[in-house]
């Protein structure tokens, strides 16, 4: 009997010692290994994806609603340019930014959306292109293709690619690095 106790005890500690020294690669967060085009090489700790959104504000070019219609007009004070400044103010548009949670590939017409958490690398293709802008405007002009590589071993190919406003956001050893999309060649995500 005293021998199954003690067995037993042993079983305890040794699974206990497994979870312990399981529990901090578990609690790991990413990190993100890039290369940018231009060749620098960075390893950022709390990688994230952050998309950048401006809303346009309805402004006054649009039909009037049935509630505002049964209200009577304001009345207005002031002087005729006092007003006239106020009457031309256009709202501001409305800006925010949020994490991304996937990257939307494309191959001929079939969209992949890929979601961050399982992927594992991405490696991105440019080549140039001839476009109608102005070089004031974009002195380079690229079409961007990309490779990625999930964690379960599946490769994605795209041949086309546009992250818009996205940047990758995270902490290398000498601060805060924010990096457009589009600078990046390749990213890689290790857990």
């Amino acid at each position: 009997m005293r021998s199954v106790l003690r067995l037993i005890i042993r079983l305890v500690i040794g699974l206990a010692g497994v979870a312990i020294a399981v529990a901090p690669v578990a609690a790991q967060e990413p990190v993100a290994e890039v290369r940018t085009w231009s060749g620098e090489t960075l390893r950022l700790s709390q990688p994230s994806l952050e998309v950048f959104y401006t809303i346009p504000v309805k402004g006054e070019d649009a039909p009037p609603s049935d509630a505002a219609a049964s209200t009577a007009p304001p009345m207005l004070f002031g002087s005729a340019t006092a007003l006239a400044g106020a009457l031309e103010k256009k709202p501001e548009p409305l800006s925010g930014q949020r994490q991304a949670e996937s990257v939307t590939l494309q191959k001929g017409t079939v969209e992949r959306r890929i979601p961050l958490l399982s992927l594992a690398s991405l490696v991105f293709a440019r080549r140039p292109v001839t476009s109608t802008l102005p070089p004031h405007l974009a002195p380079t002009h690229f079409r961007y293709a990309a490779t990625a590589v999930l964690l379960d071993g599946t490769t994605v190919e795209a041949d086309y690619v546009n992250l818009g406003t996205t940047i990758l956001r995270g902490t290398a050893s000498d601060g805060r690095v924010e990096i457009p999309w589009h600078e990046i060649e390749t990213l890689r995500f290790v857990r």
